[in-house]
């Protein structure tokens, strides 16, 4: 018996279920009229849904786990020789694709990792608008669950089963990525906003990821 796995096997379930909370209270704003947009520090947009969820996934990983910090993007900033310190955390987007958020697109997920080493060995990745979770913890696997439907088990697709499928931003579609897909020749492009791009590939729905990296300052 691994203890480990079995710690983590324990996990996997209220942390889904904490996912879909804070997907519950995105909904709330996204539903309303209308809603404010802040700009942050970094130039990106914060929404109220982005700190209704934040706090409810806070609050709900204090009371799961007291004994393992939390690292928020919507957190105050922690010091880095602080945090790089951490053997063990929670790693939190709390509202991943804010951009898609306020265009009311639907392409916006939320977000929840254990990291161990520098390692996740849990994730849960929700997508409010159509229920859909995305679930996986190391010793069990990866798998999808369309709202509360079975949770399926999940693969990526093998080299050369038909033609690459390339999903990048799509809200940051630029000179970057027409430069990459000029590399690889013949591909299938999919935009998709936030880490649905990588599930996508987690589910064997497209080969590879082309991800965009905010510029400093």
């Amino acid at each position: 018996m691994n203890t480990e796995n079995d710690e983590l096997a324990g996990l996997l379930e209220p942390v889904a279920e904490l996912a879909q909370l804070a997907g519950e209270k995105i909904l709330a704003v996204y539903n309303s009229d209308e809603f404010s947009v802040e700009e942050k520090s970094d130039k990106s947009p914060l929404t109220a849904a982005d700190l209704a969820s934040h706090h409810a996934i806070v609050d709900g990983l204090t009371a799961l786990t007291p004994d393992i910090p939390i690292l928020s993007e919507e957190s105050a900033s922690l010091p880095f020789a602080e945090r790089s310190a951490w053997p063990r955390y929670w790693l939190v987007d709390p509202l991943d694709g804010t951009r898609e958020f306020i265009k009311r697109n639907g392409e916006f997920t939320v977000n929840i990792a254990l990291i161990e080493d520098g390692i996740a060995v849990l994730s849960v990745v929700h997508v409010p608008v159509t229920g859909v979770s995305y679930l996986a913890c190391k010793g069990l696997g990866a798998f999808k669950q369309e709202g509360a439907g079975e949770r399926r088990a999940i693969s990526v697709r093998k080299l050369g089963a038909g033609p690459l499928m390339v999903v990048g931003s799509r809200s940051h579609r630029g000179a970057s990525l027409d430069a990459f897909l000029e590399q690889l020749g013949p591909v299938e492009m999919l935009a998709m906003g936030s880490s649905l791009k990588f599930c996508i590939v987690a589910e064997g729905k497209a080969g590879l990821v082309h991800t965009y990296i905010h510029p400093p300052g």
